[in-house]
């Protein structure tokens, strides 16, 4: 019986088109279904079911919902694995093709896109809303990006021209109109990008009310890398501590490098001196000095040379700072305190403690380390006028180094930056002013402060000439 119905199932197959599931065979011209196939008729149909398959898209036996499914059964395993294979090789035509598209859509566009200036400069222009544009300067202004930092914005027609003056590498230029190109050398911008844009978008991303029409993207220094070296460097280190303003910062920024300082540092909570308000208020200084950034106090003595005189700068007039020292406070009295606060944890080991303890605690030391700084503050420093700051030969003849700190705004001197200045037997300068005004612009009075350290340096120098 079994063999007749092999035989059977074996002439119908060739004349009718079948579909063979692990349990049966499913004619396409009937909607009967023959149960009970013997596993030993598979061979009879697997030519046939081959020869199908290729004629249409394979189908996923698991997805089948007229059969079930049987883990094992070789036809279904093979129409699975030929699934498999087929949307992956559906999916990589479809990429190819989309990827040739796009190529070719690309340089139709850009085809379009192209002009020449009249120094026959190749420029691209970019419609009003490109995203190109936008998302370039989001990404340049985004602190959590690495983009902003590797490159920063410049803009104006002199900032632009300086900077590439000095050495800055510019990387791409945006215009609204051609004949601003026309103010910069054609040698400035022949490996460099150019965007004509609308003016509209140009006014919704530059930092400037009226924007001047030019907009560059330059490639960052790296800590401490100096572009253009000065005639004159004079051993004066400036630091800002936790100075926020990005017009002070800029104005002391395009000071140092005036005066032919060695290098400028800020410390943790300052401004980003990256930024396009301070980079526009320094005009061009930041190309001009070493600027290293983001340092914390305790790494701030690596930068310095030995022996450096700190100098902490004070908008306060000096009898007012003296008012706020207290006399029998020495800071051996703070360094104890702060021993036994900061070690009240520290009885315990690491593995008897959870991470969450630990980050907790760690915490809370450092919130006491601050709060017990802020005593410092109240550590009496010599107070002088800038006018006569005191300052002499280095034991070996040379200009002695110097370095300023100068502080926030509203907060003033951080108690670390005293505790810093108390370390390495620092001063306090002060600038006389008249006793109805309170104090002076930061970058005012820390441009005085530094014109006078510049001063007395010259003065040693040519004592020792």
């Amino acid at each position: 019986m079994a063999a007749l119905l092999r035989t059977c199932v074996h002439s119908v197959t060739k004349i009718l088109n079948v579909y063979i599931n692990g349990n049966g065979v499913l004619l396409k011209n009937s909607n009967h279904l023959i149960e009970n196939v013997p596993r030993s008729t598979y061979f009879i149909n697997k030519k046939l079911y081959s020869q199908v398959r290729k004629k249409q898209k394979p189908k996923d036996p698991r997805k089948n919902t007229q059969y079930p499914y049987v883990p094992g059964d070789p036809l279904q395993e093979d129409a699975i694995r030929e699934v498999a294979a087929e949307n992956d090789y559906i999916s990589k035509v479809t990429a190819r093709n989309k990827k040739i598209d796009e190529v070719k859509l690309n340089e139709i566009q850009k085809s379009s896109r192209m002009h020449l200036t009249k120094a026959g400069l190749q420029y691209e222009v970019l419609k009003e809303g490109d995203k190109r544009f936008g998302q370039i300067i989001m990404d340049l202004k985004s602190s959590k990006l690495g983009t902003a930092k590797e490159a920063v914005i410049l803009e104006g027609h002199r900032l632009i021209k300086d900077a590439v003056a000095l050495g800055a590498k510019m990387k791409s230029l945006y215009f609204c109109e051609a004949s601003a190109l026309e103010s910069l050398p054609k040698e400035y911008l022949q490996n460099v990008t150019l965007y004509k844009v609308t003016f509209k978008d140009l006014k919704v991303w530059a930092d400037t009310t009226t924007p001047s029409g030019l907009l560059g993207i330059f490639e960052k220094p790296q800590q401490g890398e100096l572009i253009a070296a000065p005639d004159v460097v004079l051993p004066i280190t400036l630091i800002f501590d936790s100075l926020k303003d990005p017009g002070n910062a800029g104005t002391l920024i395009r000071t140092a490098a005036a005066i032919g300082c060695e290098k400028v540092i800020t410390t943790k909570g300052s401004v980003n001196v990256w930024e396009t308000k301070v980079i526009r208020s320094a005009m061009g200084g930041h190309f001009c000095i070493p600027i290293v950034t983001g340092l914390s106090w305790s790494d701030v003595h690596n930068h310095l040379q030995e022996g450096t005189r700190v100098f902490l700068a004070n908008s306060k007039p000096s009898h007012v700072l003296s008012k706020t020292f207290t006399k029998h406070l020495t800071v051996d009295d703070i360094q104890e305190v702060e021993d036994v606060e900061l070690s009240e944890s520290d009885n315990d080991t690491e593995d008897d403690k959870d991470a969450e303890e630990m980050e907790h605690e760690e915490l809370i030391k450092e919130m006491n380390l601050e709060k017990l700084s802020r005593e410092f503050h109240k550590v009496p420093l010599t107070v002088s006028d800038y006018s006569e700051i005191p300052l002499a030969p280095a034991e070996d003849g040379n200009i002695p180094a110097v370095a300023l700190i100068v502080g926030g705004e509203t907060e003033g001197l951080s108690a670390l930056a005293k505790k810093f200045a108390y370390n390495h037997y620092g001063h306090y300068v002060t600038i006389p002013m008249n006793s109805r005004v309170n104090s002076l612009n930061t970058g005012i009075a820390g441009s005085l402060i530094l014109y006078e350290l510049r001063k007395k340096l010259l003065t040693f120098g040519k004592l020792n000439q």
